[in-house]
């Protein structure tokens, strides 16, 4: 990514550890699930793309199931910027992307591309799917 530093090398260096931990289970799988969802969702917030919004704002909402139950993210754009919150926004979510865990991080490292995960199942889109749609514009690739 051009003139950005992208936490995504923390984000592969730690996917092997974390995800044993993860399957591991109990207290320290949950924690482990905790510090995987952060390093996500840094890498997720690193990615964006504000010019690429056209003034455009909403919230995504993900529901992420971890071995111990679905823990919430929120992803809200407004004004070029991009924060990610654990508590929902007053005005709500536009999209919500309910995905495993396993899958989030295998879409975060690019083991599997979006489509790959709406098509087989592995991720699914409520709300406005025009408006999941510019996931990929506004967080993809240079």
């Amino acid at each position: 990514m051009t003139g950005r530093q992208s936490p995504r090398g923390g984000l592969l260096g730690a996917v092997a550890t974390s995800r044993h931990e993860v399957r591991s289970g109990g207290a320290r799988g949950e924690a482990a699930a905790g510090r995987l969802l952060d390093l996500v969702f840094d890498w997720i917030r690193a990615c964006f793309h504000p010019e690429r919004t056209g003034g455009q704002s909403g919230v995504f909402h993900y529901e992420v199931s971890t071995p111990g139950g679905v823990r919430h993210r929120w992803v809200v754009v407004a004004d070029g910027r991009c924060e990610v919150t654990g508590e929902a926004p007053a005005d709500g979510e536009d999209s919500t992307i309910a995905v495993e865990l396993e899958d989030l991080v295998a879409l975060a490292v690019g083991e599997i591309t979006g489509s790959q995960a709406f098509v087989g199942g592995r991720l699914k889109i409520s709300g406005d799917i025009y408006f999941a749609m510019n996931w990929t514009a506004w967080f993809g690739a240079d």
